[in-house]
């Protein structure tokens, strides 16, 4: 069973659940803030914390080998939109996981993941921390991004809060790591495949300075993007920018 410590403010959701991990705790635990004043985003990026949204991190100790870490960002991501499914009515047409941690409702940002780790004195064991950040009622100003609340579309949502999402989300990121820890990553791969934002269009990526274009086929073992090029080689993009064309019809 996990542990839940809530909070009416923090810094940093990922920072607290660091230093209990560094603090040597094991986990699982939960650390939820209901407004977040230095949230940690990818890259080092703030992340906006505004109260009444939904801002998590889960702690644990892992037995998992380093370059397995990423799968989890895929593993969190299937877990949100599974949770979301029975809350928004057209799930299945308007929502999509953009690679690599990036839930979208019509192209508009609902929710972001970030992970981190943290080395233990336990061998082949990392703790590792999940941290989930989703705009449960207000959408945030953000340049370069359309954004979305999850009030805005879905009617249960009026009645949810932050405590309420977390209970929910629990079980369900429970529930996808005990099959990524039972299958082969492929299994997840493929689920994240039907959701993925991006695998209807043409879409480019610039990465070390190279540029090419093709369509989304899948991850590969350690969470990199697949993409077909128009001469049948597949390409691993682990980084760089990637822009999305019109959806091909």
């Amino acid at each position: 069973m996990a542990d839940f410590e809530i909070f009416d403010s923090l810094p940093s959701t990922q920072e607290l659940s660091l230093a209990r991990l560094r603090a040597g705790r094991s986990g699982p635990g939960w650390i939820l803030a209901k407004e977040q004043t230095k949230g940690i985003g990818r890259h080092g990026k703030s992340w906006v914390g505004t109260k009444g949204n939904f801002m998590a991190s889960r702690w644990e100790v892992m037995e998992i080998d380093v370059r397995r870490v990423p799968q989890l960002s895929f593993v969190t991501a299937l877990a949100v939109y599974e949770m979301l499914r029975p809350i928004i009515p057209d799930t299945d047409q308007a929502m999509r996981i953009k690679w690599p941690n990036d839930i979208l409702h019509r192209g508009r940002k609902l929710c972001g993941i970030l992970v981190q780790t943290e080395a233990t004195d336990k061998p082949d064991h990392l703790g590792v921390v999940i941290g989930i950040g989703m705009n449960l009622r207000v959408a945030p100003i953000l340049e370069g991004y359309l954004t979305v609340a999850l009030k805005e579309i879905s009617p249960e949502a009026k009645n949810l809060d932050a405590v309420a999402l977390l209970h929910k989300l629990n079980g369900h990121l429970d529930g996808v790591l005990d099959l990524w820890r039972s299958k082969d990553f492929s299994d997840i791969a493929k689920a994240w495949l039907k959701r993925a934002y991006g695998r209807d269009r043409l879409v480019s990526v610039t990465q070390d300075g190279v540029s090419l274009s093709g369509h989304i086929i899948g991850l590969d073992d350690f969470g990199g993007l697949q993409i077909e090029a128009a001469d049948g080689q597949v390409h691993t993009v682990t980084g760089g920018d990637i822009t999305y064309g019109e959806i091909e019809r």
